[in-house]
């Protein structure tokens, strides 16, 4: 089996985390998503992985290289003209040769691993393919699902309709048995200009097209997920992945300095006077004195002092003197309260 990971967008909603960086290497816990995402395609078992690049790619090409280089068989495709979704997997139409092809965004995190979801889904031979769901309260703002009731089997696919009867969102994990199958349906969406929400090709009408022509797809459960498009996201993103730890992450020394678990806290980090946690992340060679953190995101080398921040994303390189609240502050920025 072979996995692709789109992860080509610009991640406009996360600036200005993304001024500097591509979303898929923004820190939750102790690594960045795009790491969480391969530790969980390899545990799979799948190690033959295809990344859609765009935004900032040489930044996401290099990390993935240097830390999973040697264990997998990556590959990388330049979406040069970033059309949506369905565009995306279009661009590696040359690796849906045949072999079955899980799909997974490059920013988004599952309850479910990818090993329970592809057990599920190899309980149904007879399904040419499945798509990930859970059941959402606001089901017009995603893609969603219509079955049949006696046979779980999809009748109808919508992106992000006006009025759904339906409430199984799409989640962002698919998987094709035959991969031709996705490549033949997709072909025809961009052949004939199949121009769907947004604006954009989806992935969604694709797969309307395969169940159009008779193919079998069902729904597979990926319990809850977290979309890390947006910051109010990305910090329940960031509690979901320090809560997995038994323990704090601290691989620094701590002076006159409380911390409140779960936190993660990298090397060469001097911590002084200060209270840190719950649901705090603080990256490599950052200082913090005099400050009180929780439930927040914190860049490399950055330094903050006299501060008292909550549910904030700090990047790298910041400099925050003084108090503060609820921030989201780039790399590279210096900013300071009287």
């Amino acid at each position: 089996m072979r996995c692709i990971i789109p992860a080509a967008g610009q991640g406009t909603r996360l600036r200005p985390q993304t001024h500097t960086k591509p979303k898929a290497l923004l820190s939750l816990g102790n690594k960045p998503i795009i790491s969480h995402i391969l530790d969980n395609v390899v545990n799979a078992n799948i190690k033959d992985i295809v990344i859609v690049v765009g935004y900032e790619k040489d930044q996401l090409i290099n990390y993935v290289k240097a830390n999973y280089g040697d264990s997998c068989n990556f590959s990388f495709i330049e979406q040069k003209n970033r059309k949506g979704l369905g565009h995306a997997i279009y661009s590696a139409s040359e690796y849906l040769d045949g072999d079955p092809v899980l799909i997974t965004l490059g920013d988004s995190l599952y309850e479910n691993s990818f090993s329970h979801m592809l057990k599920e889904f190899n309980d149904f031979p007879d399904w040419n393919g499945a798509i990930a769901v859970k059941s959402v309260s606001n089901p017009q703002a995603y893609g969603i699902v219509y079955t049949d009731k006696e046979t779980n089997s999809i009748e109808k696919l919508e992106e992000k309709p006006k009025n759904p009867s339906s409430s199984l969102a799409i989640t962002g994990v698919y998987v094709i048995r035959n991969s031709l199958d996705l490549k033949k349906a997709l072909n025809e969406l961009i052949t004939s200009e199949q121009i769907g929400a947004g604006g954009e090709f989806q992935l969604t009408d694709a797969l309307q097209i395969m169940i159009d022509k008779g193919l079998n797809l069902g729904t597979i459960d990926s319990g809850r997920w977290f979309d890390c498009g947006q910051k109010k996201a990305l910090l329940a993103a960031h509690k979901f992945v320090l809560d997995k730890s038994d323990t704090s992450f601290i691989e620094s020394g701590l002076e006159n300095t409380i911390t409140i678990s779960p936190v993660s806290v990298q090397e060469n980090c001097r911590i002084s006077n200060s209270i840190i946690g719950p649901y705090v992340s603080i990256d490599k060679n950052t200082v913090i004195d005099k400050s009180i953190l929780s439930s927040s995101i914190v860049g490399r080398s950055s330094h903050i002092s006299n501060s008292i921040l909550h549910d904030s994303l700090i990047g790298d390189e910041v400099k925050l003197i003084g108090r503060g609240h609820d921030l989201n502050i780039g790399d590279h920025s210096k900013v300071q309260f009287f």
